[in-house]
């Protein structure tokens, strides 16, 4: 239930889809030394992205090298 005079329709009739194919619905967590994490926001302010995005993209690289190596 919504606070009382809330919108009944927010997170459902409004909801951001930021341009995704399929809708990021899970986490995980990972803990870092202090330094990787530092290279992680230099390298995504070079990007122009977010960290989780420059994370995002090396697993989506990592789980296709591992495709296809198992494929070869």
């Amino acid at each position: 239930m919504g606070r009382p005079g809330g919108n009944p329709d927010f997170g459902t009739k409004y909801r951001f889809d930021y341009g995704r194919d399929e809708p990021l619905s899970e986490q995980v967590k990972v803990l870092m030394h202090p330094n990787m994490k530092h290279q992680l926001k230099n390298l995504a302010s070079e990007n122009k992205c977010t960290v989780p995005d420059v994370i995002r993209e090396a697993i989506d690289r990592y789980l296709a090298s591992l495709q296809t190596e198992n494929a070869s």
